[in-house]
């Protein structure tokens, strides 16, 4: 009895085992190989040089950075000498306004864009400064004294003033350049029968060889009417302490300039009649060390 016990639990234990070997495979196979490890991101490029501290290089120290400086590594040059003396600039229009912004053709003296430094009161004249002071930052030289734009000062009856006398300056006009760089102005007062007194600045983003006109709404005024003051008059066809004005650092093909007599520079070269604009040069300047 005893060994057919023995027979029969034996038996039973070795078909329970079977039993569980037949569920495990009716379930699904053995257990799957672990997945595989990703891949590792590849490294970031390095990022572009930006100078010291990630701040763009400024070789000339001008406030314009290196790589949209025309003239990077510095300049002493006016960046408003005129073809006729020698440099890339020249008036593409004047024009002059009343009070209320209407223009007014009738208050501009003479409109002749084809003369210019041997003439008397003709806009190329505010572009012309002879050598050897052509580039001078601190002295203005004339063959005609007389050089330089000039507007009509006075309102006709039932005009309203002031009467602003402008110009539309390409830098670029000879194709030797796509634009200039500067930030400083610098106006040289005229010794004839007028004044200039207030002067503003506005630069633009047009770059083609068509200029826009002188009241597109793209000019952007970098100075206000800033007060101009009576300069030094050495022999009349040298000048010297011109005013200056700082426009904070600009790039632009296009410069435009408006002018105001208001009479307060009155004496016996000026009655207040006429608005004389003798010379304005542009610089760019490094920022003290």
């Amino acid at each position: 009895m005893k060994n057919w016990y023995w027979m029969f639990m034996v038996l039973s234990l070795g078909l329970a085992a079977q039993g569980c070997s037949d569920s495990d495979n009716a379930n699904g196979g053995g257990s799957g190989g672990s997945a595989g490890t990703g891949g590792a991101g590849g490294d970031g490029g390095a990022g572009g040089d930006g100078g010291a501290g990630g701040v763009a290089m400024d070789a000339d120290r001008d406030g314009i950075p290196d790589d949209e400086d025309p003239t990077p590594n510095g300049s002493t040059n006016n960046k408003l000498n005129g073809t006729n003396s020698g440099g890339a600039a020249t008036v593409v229009k004047t024009t002059a306004t009343l009070g209320n912004g209407e223009e007014d053709v009738e208050y501009v003296y003479e409109s002749d864009l084809t003369l210019g430094c041997d003439d008397s009161w003709y806009p190329q004249g505010t572009l012309c400064d002879e050598p050897d002071t052509t580039d001078s930052p601190t002295t203005s030289t004339k063959t005609d004294y007389d050089s330089g734009a000039s507007w009509y000062a006075e309102p006709d009856p039932g005009d309203e003033g002031p009467i602003t006398g402008f110009l539309v300056v390409d830098a670029c006009s000879d194709a030797s350049c796509e634009a200039v760089d500067f930030n400083e102005a610098r106006v040289f007062q005229m010794f004839s029968d007028g004044k200039t007194t207030h002067v503003r600045v506005s630069v633009h983003a047009e770059r083609g060889d068509t200029a826009p006109s002188w009241d597109d709404a793209g000019w952007m005024t970098v100075t206000d009417f800033e007060t101009i003051g009576a300069g030094t008059n050495i022999d009349f066809y040298i000048v010297e302490d011109p005013t200056v004005i700082s426009t904070g650092p600009r790039v632009t093909r296009y410069v435009r300039l408006e002018t105001r007599n208001d009479g307060s520079l009155a004496g016996d070269d000026d009655d207040g009649s006429y608005i004389e604009f003798r010379s304005a040069k542009l610089f760019s300047v490094s920022a003290p060390e």
